[in-house]
């Protein structure tokens, strides 16, 4: 019985972590004002690629993602319109560690909660 309460007290901490973090990155995302050109789902009126966009080229590739917002990668959507994102990237580049991993959770938490 004891090792059953521990492993589901693990599970649930594994799960409020990861809730957390999506949390955090989310919050960084609107304190930032990503959402200004990002919208959830695809949205031909925004600047940027959706969060779904996002998170179909990103999810299981999250290092990569945080390459990017450090500036050190190349993008993998949309190059041709990296010139218009560019200038927002002076905002990532000098974040925490664990704040680039809260946000590339967050931008690809759209399909990891489906």
């Amino acid at each position: 019985m004891m090792k059953k309460l521990v492993i589901l007290t693990m599970l649930m901490a594994a799960a409020y972590a990861q809730m957390d973090l999506t949390e955090r990155g989310k919050q960084i995302f609107l304190k930032y004002n990503c959402n200004i050109c990002h919208a959830p789902k695809n949205d031909a009126a925004r600047v940027g690629p959706s969060l779904e966009t996002i998170a179909i080229h990103y999810l299981g590739n999250e290092r990569k993602l945080i390459d990017f917002l450090k500036g050190n990668a190349n993008p993998i959507i949309e190059p041709q319109r990296f010139m218009i994102m560019k200038p927002q990237l002076y905002k990532t580049k000098h974040m925490f560690e664990e704040d680039y991993r809260a946000l590339a959770y967050y931008l690809t938490s759209v399909h990891k909660n489906q």
